[in-house]
């Protein structure tokens, strides 16, 4: 892997030495604050992103754009990347990204890309960077078209790209946490996928607009199988399949905008459930369907003011409610016939004050709560609050 980066760090740099123009473009974010879950102050380690693109101009139709977006979140947070959500202490990511836009007419952009992503999770603060049980790196390719007065909208994006995503760190755990479908194994987490993207923007009148997103995901994982109901092995292999929406109305009046989010994701697997304690086989476990809507608002020039509100509801299909017993060690939980839903909420205040033509000063304040009628947490987290105030400096060049 670091062959493949510095290969392509040299290339861009090789490139560069012929380029007509180099456009230095980015942005630099430092904040830190106060950050607490389930009401319980956290410590921070503040939170810090970067970009970094060089725009690389060969003429006025071709430009190359090497980027480079790290990302460190020092507080605590929840992330979903198994099936369920876990508590982290903390993350960072580095994504390296390459596109090569060629303005074929006016109202016509293609666009070759490839990008290389490590992810890093720490579950406890004395855990090394890069040994994360749930680390992972993604690899992607693709090409993306960019067309003005097309397909009825003011402008039509379509984006067509394959992946593969590897989690190095993963060693195989007990089938009394996971589930025997994640034991035993090696690499049965990493997947190969394919996601196709379509957004269109369209102006309804002079002062609304709508941007639609559509995404489609076909992950194929070549090293797990897909497991029956007496908890054995078949020759299948899992496969999930994700289409999501995304679309936004906004009205602006002057330097207000309001508008409103809806969206909503269904996603399949071939993958059933199986636990070795109970004996006890759920089949759809990793089926869900989830919705969200909330509003909007904008305000200001040199100062500027935004607030959001989502609620959002997630059904699983099969992943039954299991409820703690008494005087029962909590690594049990008594399955019942009801299904999971969880219900969230999410609101977010921000503001930001021009301080010179690069510098901003900016504050936010991030509330999310997640309401679960699953009990059973020993795998999971269900049913938990997380909030954080940051103040801190954006420095755009």
């Amino acid at each position: 892997m670091k062959k493949i980066i510095v290969v392509a760090v040299s290339c861009v740099l090789v490139t560069a030495l012929y380029a007509a123009e180099i456009v230095p473009v980015g942005e630099i974010n430092l904040s830190g604050g106060a950050s607490f879950y389930e009401g319980e102050s956290s410590a921070s380690g503040g939170n810090f992103n970067i970009a970094a693109v060089p725009a690389v101009k060969f003429s006025e139709n071709v430009v190359l754009l090497p980027g480079y977006y790290g990302n460190y979140r020092g507080s605590k947070s929840v992330y979903e990347l198994i099936g369920g959500g876990t508590l982290y202490q903390d993350s960072m990511s580095h994504n390296f990204t390459l596109r090569l836009i060629n303005k074929l007419s006016p109202d016509h952009k293609f666009k070759l890309k490839t990008g290389y992503v490590f992810n890093y999770f720490r579950e406890t603060t004395d855990e090394s960077w890069g040994k994360g049980l749930f680390d992972f790196e993604k690899f992607t390719v693709g090409a993306e078209s960019e067309a003005r007065n097309f397909m009825g909208m003011d402008k039509f994006i379509s984006s067509f790209d394959i992946m593969k995503v590897t989690f190095p760190e993963y060693e195989s755990l007990a089938s009394a946490r996971y589930g025997t479908e994640v034991f035993p194994g090696g690499r049965i987490l990493d997947f190969d996928g394919l996601n196709v993207y379509f957004r269109g923007l369209k102006k309804l009148n002079a002062k609304s607009i709508v941007d639609v997103n559509l995404n489609f995901m076909l992950k194929d994982f070549p090293d797990q199988n897909v497991i029956d109901s007496q908890g054995a092995y078949t020759l299948t292999k899992r496969a999930d399949r994700t289409s999501a929406m995304d679309m936004v109305y906004s009205r602006i009046l002057g330097s207000f905008s309001a508008g409103l989010s809806l969206s909503g994701a269904v996603n399949r697997s071939n993958q059933d459930h199986y636990d070795a304690d109970e004996y006890k086989f759920v089949d759809n476990y990793y089926d869900y369907n989830s919705y969200s809507v909330g509003p909007l608002v904008s305000f200001g020039n040199n100062f500027q003011v935004s607030c959001a509100y989502k609620y959002g509801i997630k059904n699983y299909e099969g992943r039954l409610v299991q409820q703690n017993t008494p005087l029962v060690p909590a690594t049990h939980g008594d399955y019942t016939n009801q299904k999971v839903k969880n219900k969230t909420h999410f609101v977010s205040l921000g503001s930001s004050y021009k301080l010179s033509k690069h510098l901003k000063a900016k504050l936010s304040a991030n509330y999310f709560a997640q309401v679960s009628n699953q009990d059973y947490e020993a795998v999971y987290q269900y049913s938990y609050d997380t909030y954080n105030f940051d103040a801190g400096v954006v420095y755009e060049f």
